[in-house]
């Protein structure tokens, strides 16, 4: 990417601000979370690291590819699966328009994405979708009813081993797992002050 055309380039940045923004729209149909683009992004990149880490494949093109997966959307939009009964979008150019007289590299990367064949698109796709079960085990714990059948069908998309077994774990575990011991010494804390 050359820094000699500066407009292209602040474009690239302020519709990156756009995803930073723009909500997903399937949670609204759930009824109970809000996550932006760029928040799902970013977890399909810690996702996407882990599993390629696991699988001993490129971590630069996993990070780009993770990256910039769904920045199409703040052309296209964010299209849940009941839109996508009724609508069709064109990704391919709006790729194209946003990255073509940037970055031709960057183009490449999202381009190998939406074609699904390579390692690292596999990777970073069901990353994408163990991104989604994650914010649906949370919504599992609070109560919604309704995210276990999403748990359930979205595991099943899942193809790579590395994938389901992350996944398996991911499931059995509890989302405020992470910090039970800091709670603890917390919580000692709690007593010693009494």
């Amino acid at each position: 990417m050359s820094m000699k055309n500066y407009k292209k380039i602040t474009n690239l940045i302020f519709e990156a601000a756009v995803v930073k923004r723009l909500k997903r729209t399937g949670w609204q149909i759930l009824g109970d979370n809000e996550e932006s683009i760029g928040e799902h992004s970013f977890m399909t990149a810690v996702i996407a690291y882990i599993l390629a880490k696991e699988m001993h494949v490129s971590l630069e093109k996993i990070f780009l590819m993770s990256l910039f997966h769904d920045f199409h959307e703040t052309r296209t939009g964010d299209l849940d699966k009941i839109n996508k009964l009724y609508l069709t979008r064109n990704e391919k150019q709006a790729n194209i328009d946003i990255f073509a007289s940037v970055d031709s590299k960057l183009l490449q990367i999202v381009s190998e994405y939406e074609g699904k064949k390579t390692i690292e698109a596999k990777i970073v796709y069901e990353a994408n979708i163990i991104a989604l079960l994650v914010e649906l085990k949370r919504l599992e714990e609070n109560g919604n009813i309704h995210a276990s059948e999403w748990i359930t069908k979205n595991s099943d998309r899942l193809r790579l081993p590395e994938s389901i077994k992350l996944t398996k774990a991911l499931l059995s575990a509890n989302t405020q797992d992470w910090w039970k011991k800091m709670r603890q010494t917390i919580h000692t804390g709690f007593k010693k002050e009494a």
